[in-house]
């Protein structure tokens, strides 16, 4: 199953307790000021993304819920072609190819239902920022670095 699937199956309504869940275990100080109309909004601009074509997959290995050092490491995009990991989900440059991947759990004891599997992915891909071009310049801050 694609993201694109997986979020055109659940409506914001669905995963907003998962989510909330993901804010108030990772980002408590922050969980209290969530406009989740705002975040609504967002779901549904990420969920009408035209995919295109990758030659990569999603492979998540845990949970989002306490992960170390940073949250976005148990979820990462890797080659088709080889396997090789290309970098956590948060960081890939394009939304639009990052909703069109596949994505496969690499570990079989993942416990998530649906619903979590869609909210974390959402959390993982607006990690940065709420759009495509908000992330990635808080990307570039966070990392010093210039996208391309």
């Amino acid at each position: 199953m694609t993201l694109k699937n997986l979020l055109t199956q659940h409506g914001f309504a669905e995963i907003r307790q998962p989510f909330m869940r993901l804010w108030q275990t990772n980002e408590p100080k922050s969980a209290a000021r969530l406009d989740l109309g705002k975040w609504e909004r967002i779901y549904r601009k990420v969920q009408a993304l035209e995919p295109v074509p990758s030659d990569y997959y999603i492979g998540l290995v845990r949970r989002w819920e306490h992960c170390s050092p940073m949250i976005d490491m148990n979820c990462s995009v890797y080659a088709k072609a080889d396997g090789r990991r290309d970098g956590p989900v948060a960081c890939h440059p394009s939304w639009r190819e990052t909703v069109g991947m596949e994505v496969t759990l690499l570990e079989d004891d993942i416990e998530l239902t649906p619903q979590e599997l869609a909210a974390g992915l959402f959390w993982e891909i607006t990690y940065f920022g709420g759009t495509e071009e908000i992330a990635r310049r808080n990307m570039e801050n966070v990392f010093n670095i210039e996208n391309k």
